[in-house]
Order: structure tokens, then C-alpha cells, then sequence
């Protein structure tokens, strides 16, 4: 939220001056946050199964 905020008073423009896009742009943010920790934890659990494989694998 702070971005959208910090690159409005970039731009110059009143950030009321599109209310429709300030929520776009928030809940954009949102969902680009939300995407990428969503993404960041299905790659650790591939890293944990690959680890968790090798060990099955070394005590056989």
C-alpha cells in the first residue's frame, strides 16, 4: 500500500483523483504478494520432497 502511495506522489497526480484505480492498484499489489508467497511455498515443499526422496533413498 505504501508503494501505491509513494509512486502516486511520483506521478504528481492527487491520489483521490481516480479512486477506481487506487483500488486497482492496491488490490493488484495484493495479489502479486499474495501470488508470490503462494509460489515461494510450492517451491520449498519441492525442495523438502527432493530432500526428504534422498534421505528415503540413502537408507535403503
Amino acid at each position: 500500500m505504501t508503494g501505491s502511495v509513494t509512486a502516486t506522489a511520483q506521478t504528481g497526480q492527487p491520489p483521490a483523483a481516480d479512486p477506481s484505480q487506487a483500488k486497482f492498484e492496491e488490490a493488484l499489489q495484493q495479489a502479486v504478494a499474495s501470488g508470490g508467497s503462494q509460489l515461494i511455498g510450492q517451491e520449498m515443499m519441492k525442495i523438502a520432497q527432493e530432500v526428504l526422496n534422498e534421505a528415503l533413498s540413502d537408507e535403503e
